[in-house]
């Protein structure tokens, strides 16, 4: 009998001890990315936070520049030999998610999805697919409306509650008349198409410019679009088309008007709004809500992340690799030592804590709420190209010259498009 109970307690405390084994079975996950030296560090940091928890797990950071990084992955990807966590490009994701089932579902791992936005993470462009969270978004980049509230005081213009089109038209004509040498935007016809034609255009379309190479936008959409644009330059809104021209591209932000604070707001990108502000910063600056049209089922405001990252199906331990991305998403402190290194965190209680160390601007942070919470889909691969954007640039131009009638323009702009079809 006590042969027979020692063998029983021996064999209990084999099994306990196999079990403990298991429990603490090693695990090593490769995680890859690129990006320069302050995401290299603070991501090794959150690593080192991570390995600490777990004991049992070695996280190999592979790590360097982006060139022919996309390249290797997709071999990788096709030989099942990619690493286990990886940083992608969401332009190229598409292709990836296109060519093969590559990329377990995030939404059946324990991942804390409560700390995005829905709206923004339940984008393509931010790794949902056909009802599937295939990637994470690692940050926001997209549209601003930054306002110079010194200057909309002065001339008695608010823009801190919800704005629609014709809002924007009316406040810019109460502007100039309280003061002739301020406009309500400081634009010129590039960020005019990028930032108003296109989302005029996607917003009533409820759709991209294209869809599967094919154009969808009307000629009456962009009539529409640019008729606003000629209601902008005939009511004083922005600048002169003749003053305009002194600042093409990105120049917008050494317009000597907004350096002279001549201007109540700018509509740019989060990337820029630090920028803007540093060109006059003793100005106090709010962002302003995005205009949408009632009803709109796109809000075409295009935000969406520079980088996801995501678990390949190659990876052996999936579970174990969520629970990293949790960390890396979820945990405070590694939203802390994370920062802005990626852009402007996805998360809203990331932004709070990088606006609060300095990390991001409060301004920036807002914008970033803003765009995060407004939604609407990156432009198509065709309407983002040079020779598309530069069809409505020549139209924007013609129009605010008076060379073109609104209507005119549209139908030119449409018979040049369609020849972009594919």
């Amino acid at each position: 009998m006590k042969k027979i109970l020692s063998l029983v307690l021996a064999l209990s405390m084999m099994l306990s001890l196999c079990s403990f084994a298991m429990a603490e079975e090693q695990i090593t996950l490769r995680f890859s990315w690129w990006g320069g030296d302050a995401r290299h560090e603070a991501t090794l940091k959150v690593i080192e936070q991570f390995e600490a928890l777990y004991p049992n797990v070695t996280i190999e950071a592979e790590y360097g520049g982006n060139d022919g990084y996309h390249d290797k992955l997709a071999t990788n990807l096709a030989s099942g030999t990619a690493a286990d966590i990886v940083q992608i490009d969401p332009e190229v994701f598409p292709t990836y998610v296109a060519n093969g089932d590559y990329f377990y579902n995030l939404d059946e791992y324990e991942i804390d999805m409560s700390v995005f936005d829905e709206a923004y993470i339940h984008q393509r462009i931010n790794g949902y697919y056909d009802g599937k969270q295939l990637g994470l978004p690692t940050g926001i980049a997209g549209p601003a409306f930054l306002i110079n509230k010194d200057v909309a005081d002065k001339v008695g213009v608010d823009l801190s509650g919800e704005i629609t089109w014709e809002g924007l038209l009316e406040m810019g004509k109460a502007a100039h008349e309280a003061d002739p040498e301020v406009y309500l935007l400081c634009a010129n016809k590039e960020y005019l198409v990028n930032l108003i034609v296109f989302n005029i255009v996607k917003q009533q379309a409820g759709s991209t410019v294209f869809v599967d190479g094919k154009l969808v936008a009307t000629e009456e959409h962009f009539t529409t679009a640019y008729e606003y644009v000629k209601a902008l330059f005939d009511n004083n809104v922005v600048a002169p088309i003749e003053y305009m021209a002194a600042y093409q591209g990105d120049a917008v932000q050494s317009d000597a008007n907004w350096l002279a604070g001549k201007y109540v707001g700018t509509m740019t990108y989060i990337s820029t709004v630090d920028v803007m502000v540093a060109g006059n910063p003793n100005a106090s600056y709010y962002p302003a809500n995005l205009p949408v049209y009632e009803g709109a089922t796109e809000g075409g405001w295009a935000s969406n992340t520079p980088q996801v990252l995501t678990i390949p199906k190659s990876c052996k331990h999936p579970e174990m690799a969520a629970a990293f991305l949790n960390y890396f998403y979820a945990n405070e402190t590694a939203m802390e030592t994370l920062g802005a290194v990626r852009s402007v965190p996805p998360q809203a209680k990331a932004r709070e804590i990088c606006a609060a160390n300095g990390s991001l601007t409060k301004v920036v942070s807002d914008s970033a709420n803003i765009a995060a919470a407004i939604g609407g889909t990156p432009n198509d691969k065709i309407s983002s190209t040079n020779e598309s954007k530069n069809i409505l640039f020549d139209a924007v131009e013609l129009v605010a010259y008076g060379e073109m009638t609104p209507a005119e323009a549209a139908a030119d702009t449409i018979d040049q498009l369609k020849e972009l079809e594919v």
